[in-house]
């Protein structure tokens, strides 16, 4: 998979920018503090950074572990990191010293590094996901919740939602079996590549 690419402004816009734009003014609108500062595109962008980042971990749980054990990401040219595969429930959990780290390209093509967190387990045939889990990125923290999600061993995720909630938003990240996801926040949708992360309007 080639690395995701993300605007970093969507993570350094948020609080630092907001101060600088108060500071300096716009003219005869000035921005004040209860203007949002990231958009409904913005949402859907941070929404598949946290998707693609997930779908490296929620295969695991397609198969039982007879014992806890660590897994490290291997073959991923974008997200690095370990994290906790456990058996009883069923789940991948992450800790003060497991954790994944996700590269982004920054504004001066340097690369810049989100954390992802997360606890989820899975149960039942299919197996179905649940959990919930948190994005760091710069002062930006960006919560979801794991709904259903059905995996399968070395597959992605073909049914269940990711619920992103970020700067007032709440983004739905709903898989499908073609190795796509949607993404939904408010009347807009795009569409995700779960192979390159790629993100598009959706038709």
């Amino acid at each position: 998979m080639k690395r995701f690419k993300m605007d970093a402004r969507l993570f350094w816009l948020a609080p630092a920018a907001l101060a600088l734009m108060i500071a300096a003014g716009c003219g005869d609108d000035p921005v004040t503090p209860n203007e949002p500062v990231i958009t409904a595109e913005d949402a859907a962008l941070q929404s598949a950074f946290i998707t693609v980042g997930m779908v490296e971990v929620l295969d695991d749980l397609a198969a039982t572990k007879a014992e806890p054990v660590e897994e490290t990401v291997i073959g991923s040219n974008y997200v690095t990191g370990s994290y906790w595969l456990d058996s009883d429930p069923d789940r991948v959990f992450t800790d003060d010293v497991h954790r994944l780290t996700i590269d982004f390209d920054g504004p001066s093509g340097d690369i810049m590094p989100a954390t992802l967190l997360f606890d989820v387990t899975a149960a039942g045939n299919p197996r179905l996901a649940n959990g919930t889990g948190t994005l760091l990125a710069s002062d930006l923290t960006i919560t979801f919740v794991v709904s259903g999600i059905e995996v399968a061993a070395d597959n992605y995720p073909t049914d269940g939602q990711l619920i992103v909630s970020t700067s007032g938003f709440t983004a739905t990240v709903q898989f499908y079996s073609n190795h796509t996801a949607g993404v939904t926040v408010g009347t807009s949708q795009w569409s995700v590549d779960l192979e390159n992360g790629d993100i598009a309007p959706a038709d």
